[in-house]
């Protein structure tokens, strides 16, 4: 709802009191031409020519596309916000910066098309330009969740202090939530009361409520993480009339993605509540963190274990030969995809191409296991990366 407003604004000129709204479509026109690789080049000369961080940033959100292409001309603007502060910030105040940035990718990560790249694009030009503006604010602590820790009464709240990156999910959660109640008074009523029904039912569904004794169960962890996750994502989807937009909370509703249409793997149902196919809590590599930061990519990775295992077992005595493309295969992806730092919340591209390359290999092992046993391994190690396989 809020953003569509947004990407609304990319299409429009800035606000010129002297123009009519058709001049001013005339001046956007000429300023800010679009739709071909001559106009991709104008905008990106535009940015990379302003005088300052503000004024690039005006004209990223006059000139934008609303898609994909404002990826790149985000970049652009936050290289040149960044100019201004980064250099003379401290580690603790560039971590806090990039935390901030990543909170963006993270909210927008579960949303489908190019119009959300824009936006989590838009998001981070905005992180930037504060930051520039207020080089100060590097200083100060970043949040862990949306609520102080040493006020925490009830189970759920101990689960979301006891793991950041539940503390993440939940901040975007409250981002999110707030937002929406800028709405009407009927909406803001409606958002509240919806709001106050998921959380009961959330509590009960993954079983962190007063009456359950100890620490939340992995099990519990992953299930609100996954619940915060598809709540903020569906807040941001709502347009229209609150009670229309989100529906009733249903207990019985799977919590990871995709569930509604389970995947099917070499004719078996493959359908979890885990996070990935190994231990989140133990992962260390920039590639593990994206897998366990996105709960899609997650999935496409217990996908992918699963086909792993089938083409092993019917690739009989070519065992070894089946590990080591698994293993050159895992490095090209690693090389590949632009995964950023371990520890952090990886980048929305970043999670869309590991996804994207987790799927092919998903598919070119069910293929190539099925092949002749002489056929087999040069399927296997056919890695293209710039097209589906």
């Amino acid at each position: 709802m809020r953003h569509l407003l947004w990407v609304t604004s990319l299409l429009l000129c800035a606000n010129i009191p002297a123009l009519s709204q058709d001049e001013k479509q005339e001046e956007k026109a000429a300023e800010c031409p679009s739709g071909s690789p001559e106009a991709f080049a104008a905008v990106t000369k535009i940015l990379a020519n302003a005088p300052s961080c503000a004024a690039a940033a005006a004209k990223f959100s006059q000139c934008g596309w609303g898609s994909s292409a404002d990826t790149e001309f985000a970049s652009i603007v936050v290289k040149k916000c960044e100019n201004s502060f980064i250099g003379q910030a401290s580690a603790a105040g560039r971590k806090r910066y990039r935390e901030e940035m990543e909170l963006c990718s993270y909210r927008y990560a579960r949303q489908e098309g190019t119009m959300w790249m824009a936006i989590a694009s838009g998001c981070q030009v905005d992180v930037a330009k504060h930051f520039a503006a207020e080089p100060a604010a590097l200083n100060q602590p970043a949040p862990t969740a949306s609520f102080d820790y040493a006020k925490a009464q009830t189970a759920m709240e101990k689960a979301i202090c006891s793991d950041i990156r539940l503390g993440h999910a939940d901040i975007v959660l409250s981002r999110v939530y707030t937002e929406s109640l800028q709405g009407s008074e009927k909406d803001r009523a409606a958002v509240i009361e919806n709001q106050k029904r998921w959380r009961q039912g959330v509590a009960a569904k993954c079983g962190v409520t007063t009456s359950v004794k100890g620490p939340a169960s992995p099990k519990s962890m992953n299930c609100l993480r996954n619940e915060f996750e598809l709540r903020f994502t569906a807040l941001d989807n709502c347009v229209g009339e609150i009670e229309n937009c989100l529906p009733p909370f249903d207990p019985h509703r799977r919590s990871e993605p995709g569930a509604e249409s389970a995947a099917v793997l070499g004719g078996n149902t493959a359908r979890t509540d885990a996070r990935a196919s190994f231990d989140c809590e133990k992962a260390s590599t920039p590639l593990e963190n994206v897998i366990c930061a996105d709960a899609d990519v997650g999935q496409a990775d217990i996908q992918l274990a699963h086909a792993y295992r089938e083409a092993d077992q019917a690739m009989g005595g070519q065992h070894r030969e089946l590990v080591e493309s698994q293993r050159q295969w895992l490095g090209r992806v690693s090389n590949y995809c632009p995964l950023g730092d371990a520890g952090g919340i990886p980048p929305l591209l970043a999670r869309l191409c590991v996804r994207d390359r987790f799927e092919n290999r998903t598919s070119q092992l069910q293929a190539c296991s099925k092949k002749e046993p002489q056929e087999r391994l040069t399927c296997l190690n056919d890695f293209r990366f710039e097209r589906k396989e």
